[in-house]
């Protein structure tokens, strides 16, 4: 947020700067001023063609006789005074829950009989998008009820490009532990799918110009402050966009005109892709996008007397001061908060990765085990199939498969049925040779085919 208000402080001065420069300049400086104040969105198109026209013919803008051009348009004034001029009165917005005690947020100018209304609140459900904690809105009415100033809140949210990580972060906005998750959205389609929904509901939306001004004043801002964790590989970059949109809606029942401005700044930090993070790589292909929408205020007339306000408008615009104490006490604090989700973010991390070793790990045991009990079931077939068993000499651990009809012998005495011992085969003259063979065959054909040699194992076996 300091970032942010110390940008627009920046362009507030450099517009203040500039339109005050066209009261008294020759005129390539008024129209350099004026070039100023249309591309930050202060002008209108139309307006801003008619007071270049103007311009280049010398004369001050009709409906202003003797004003120099970025005068606001005239309007009576409440105590009689010329038509030609403003009475202003100061405004401060004041915090009276943050601190303990009231602290001036800002001050501007407007009307002095204008009706003003101002609010700043903290939303404590926000504590897991610290960005989102301070609300502040602002609205001054003119005596009509149709002409006003407005603005709203900033707002904050997150999108990654991480397939598996969109749900993970629903989650966290669902648990309040992360900023509320939403694609991308340039400065244009903020204003038509979040900003409009939110305060403008049933508005219908026009042209919608690019404020290329703000834009690049405030790119150079946000980028010369990040440049540091762009070089370090902590970020990608950042991008800022600004536009105005001209709305049409009614109010008690007459219509207006009402330019909604609004800027928007997208950073982008690598992530790991979690797929490949489950595979055991560390693969930083995956982006994170934290989007700003902020500068946002809307500027309103009756309809087809809004451009003939802009001047009165621009020097609203202009007079804004924010207060930098108060936005440096908003940056520590939400750089707190930051800390402290970014403490727990690291746990949960830690833990998650514990949890899916732990799981990876009683994966791979069960799939090895299966794997065996696979094994022995296909080997236990494959003997019952060839109707051979597996043997082992207990001095040499070797193993040998013998025909289940002569592996076995019938102990009358005790009636029980024995394996033949690997030694006792060995101790069969002229067989340790063809035993050999026989593992290496895998089959008992061919060794036990002389008769003498199972005479001699049957007497064996009697012996035994």
């Amino acid at each position: 947020m300091k970032r942010f208000a110390d940008a627009r402080t920046a362009i507030a001065a450099m517009l203040f700067l500039q339109v005050a420069a066209a009261l008294a300049a020759p005129d390539p400086e008024k129209l350099r001023a004026l070039d100023a104040a249309y591309q930050a969105g202060i002008l209108g198109k139309d307006e801003y063609e008619a007071k270049k026209r103007e311009l280049g013919k010398g004369t001050a803008p009709a409906g202003s006789k003797g004003t120099p051009a970025t005068t606001p348009s005239p309007a009576p004034v409440a105590n009689g005074k010329s038509a030609g001029v403003y009475r202003m009165r100061l405004v401060r917005v004041m915090d009276k829950q943050g601190f303990g005690e009231p602290v001036e947020v800002f001050r501007m100018l407007v009307p002095s009989d204008w009706k003003v209304e101002d609010s700043v609140q903290w939303d404590a459900s926000q504590m897991g998008c610290p960005a989102n904690i301070v609300r502040i809105t602002f609205r001054a009415t003119a005596p009509d009820g149709l002409t006003a100033f407005e603005s709203f809140p900033a707002y904050t949210w997150r999108w990654t490009d991480d397939p598996m990580m969109q749900p993970i972060l629903q989650q966290q906005a669902a648990n309040r532990t992360g900023c509320p998750p939403h694609p991308v959205l340039d400065a244009t389609n903020f204003v038509r799918n979040l900003v409009i929904p939110a305060v403008r509901r049933g508005a219908q939306m026009g042209a919608v110009e690019p404020v290329s001004g703000v834009a690049q004043a405030e790119q150079r801002v946000l980028t010369q402050q990040v440049q540091p964790l762009i070089q370090a590989g902590y970020m990608r970059g950042i991008r800022v966009d600004a536009v105005k949109a001209r709305l049409g809606y009614t109010v008690a029942g007459r219509e207006v005109d009402e330019w909604m401005s609004a800027t928007v700044a997208v950073t982008v930090m690598p992530t790991a892709n979690t797929a490949d993070l489950m595979q055991g790589n560390m693969n930083y292909s995956s982006s994170t996008y934290t989007v700003t929408g902020y500068n946002v205020f809307g500027v309103r007339a009756p309809k087809g007397e809004l451009d003939a306000r802009s001047g009165l408008f621009a020097t609203m615009v202009t007079s804004v001061r924010p207060n930098p104490a108060y936005a440096a006490a908003i940056a520590r604090f939400q750089s707190s908060i930051n800390k402290i989700n970014s403490d727990a973010a690291r746990d949960r991390h830690r833990i998650w990765q514990e949890a899916n070793a732990s799981i990876q790990n009683t994966w791979r045991e069960t799939v090895r085990q299966r794997q065996e009990v696979q094994d022995r079931q296909a080997e236990q077939f494959s003997q019952v199939i060839r109707g051979v068993e597996v043997y082992s000499d207990p001095r040499t651990q070797e193993r040998i498969e013998l025909s289940l009809g002569l592996s076995q012998r019938v102990d009358q005495r005790q009636g029980r049925i024995h394996p033949v011992r690997f030694g006792e085969l060995q101790s069969v003259g002229g067989t340790a040779g063809g035993l050999a063979a026989v593992e290496a065959r895998g089959t008992l054909s061919g060794v036990f085919s002389d008769p003498s040699l199972h005479r001699r194992l049957s007497r064996l076996a009697d012996h035994a």
